[in-house]
């Protein structure tokens, strides 16, 4: 099946929520269309920012989703429960205080891979949202990388009508 990424970057505050952005939309009538998400990373491209701290934590939490999820609070951004949301990642890091401006380093190497629900295909929009948590004073905005995999996949119409509800937030 034909394999396509999405790429892009996202800004956020530290100790702040980041609103859910779409990054992908289907419009189409032909119901037949389904995608499904292969892999998922994001990481940090501004590692230098006055933090006013002298050492500490960061800790970003992700979560990809089939409709806005603007009823999604900070705590729940990785809530397992929410029907739009099918895949979770986290990304951890320390401050680091330095002569030439405060800097973050991972906490452990590379990005974060997403846990991603087999069992979910995008058949109309893709959205990003996050959470982030520092020690941080200043609370700089910082710029995130992501880039996620997508595999296109032929599915029935009853299919992709069952994801699309199940991906507006419907208990089903």
């Amino acid at each position: 099946m034909p394999q396509f990424s999405l790429r892009g970057k996202v800004m956020m505050i530290d100790n702040s929520r980041l609103a859910p952005l779409r990054i992908f939309d289907y419009v189409s009538p032909d119901r037949t269309r389904g995608w499904k998400v292969i892999s998922a990373h994001i990481w940090p491209l501004t590692t230098r920012a006055d933090t006013g701290s002298t050492e500490g934590k960061i800790v970003t939490d992700w979560a990809l989703a089939t409709d806005d999820g603007s009823a999604v609070d900070w705590n729940h951004v990785k809530d397992p429960s929410e029907n739009r949301t099918f895949a979770w990642g986290t990304w951890a890091g320390y401050l680091r205080e330095w002569s030439g401006g405060d800097f973050i380093t991972p906490e452990y190497a590379g990005e974060p891979c997403f846990l991603i629900d087999p069992d979910t295909f995008v058949v109309k929009e893709l959205w990003i949202q996050g959470a982030c948590t520092t020690e941080s004073t200043t609370n700089p905005e910082r710029e995130y990388g992501y880039m996620i995999v997508l595999e296109e996949q032929k599915i029935s119409p009853s299919l992709s009508v069952f994801q699309q509800i199940k991906g507006m937030g419907q208990d089903v």
